[in-house]
């Protein structure tokens, strides 16, 4: 009886450092990511959101590595993807300046058209409009527009800003709680707009108490929905890994689940126009 206790004894203490060198023999991967909603929900150490449940298909379907999440801002993130050799991260907007740099996969997500936000009351000084042009409002000197400086809206946007980005009344914000930022910054009169995702900036609104403050208005230059992408280093193990979430994506984009993960993006009123702009962006890419 005591030989078989030994055995028994063995054995579990044999399992346990079988996997312990099992686990600890993993490749790490580390995921930068922001605290910007809805797409990252930070709550102490639990990060939830649209894109973490996208980022949670990909660990699922990559079980030989470990992964780990890194809250940072995006300067930093787009930074470690130059310098870090196992570093990626999803919900990246591509532009060239980022692909010189850093591998992108397939289209992962979209989001609604970018807007601008202003405050209510000051309507008319921007034409009283629903729908304006980004450029045209960008040479009104006075008017003072602030924007994240590390952020993309999509090779369009970023031009224009781009090309007025040496203005006086152009003003570049820089904060880990950005999206935060830019509304504190339009309600105290710091600057005039701002710019960002449509449901990022409405929830800092209504977290900081003035959503009935503020109003969104489109941007004639580019009302189309924006891509949204998986990014890995500019190497050889950056390409490999970005092929392996291409292969799960291709996969997972068409499956129920996935779709239902962009609920936040989408209302009764929005859903149809929404399922087109997925169907159209996402799905059509991977089945030509």
């Amino acid at each position: 009886m005591k030989n078989v206790k030994n055995l028994k004894m063995l054995f579990v203490l044999f399992s346990v450092l079988f996997f312990d060198v099992d686990a600890s023999s993993k490749e790490t991967i580390i995921w930068g990511h922001g605290c910007i909603p809805p797409l990252y929900l930070c709550e102490g150490d639990n990060v939830r959101g649209v894109a973490a449940n996208i980022e949670n298909i990909v660990f699922e379907n990559l079980p030989d590595y470990k992964h780990e999440r890194l809250n940072s801002n995006l300067e930093r993130i787009l930074e470690s993807l130059k310098t870090q050799d196992k570093f990626c991260c999803s919900a990246i907007a591509k532009n060239p300046e980022r692909e010189e740099f850093a591998y992108f996969s397939i289209p992962a997500a979209i989001v609604p058209p970018i807007h601008i936000f202003i405050r209510k009351d000051d309507h008319a000084a921007f034409g009283g409009a629903d729908v304006v042009s980004l450029d045209k409002t960008l040479e009104k000197t006075n008017l003072k527009f602030g924007y994240p400086s590390a952020r993309s809206f999509g090779s369009e946007i970023d031009a224009i800003i781009k090309a007025h980005a040496n203005a006086p009344h152009l003003s570049e914000t820089y904060s880990s709680d950005i999206v935060d930022q830019q509304i504190e910054l339009l309600i105290n009169r710091r600057i005039d707009y701002t710019i960002g995702g449509y449901f990022a900036l409405k929830i800092a609104a209504k977290k900081l108490g003035v959503q009935d403050e503020i109003l969104p208005i489109r941007i004639s230059e580019k009302e189309e929905y924006l891509a949204l992408y998986f990014v890995c280093p500019k190497n050889g193990w950056g390409r490999a890994m970005v092929e392996k979430i291409n292969a799960i994506l291709k996969k997972e984009l068409p499956t129920k689940r996935y779709f239902e993960y962009f609920k936040p993006y989408y209302d009764n009123g929005t859903e149809d126009e929404f399922k087109q702009q997925y169907e159209n962006i996402l799905i059509k890419p991977i089945v030509e």
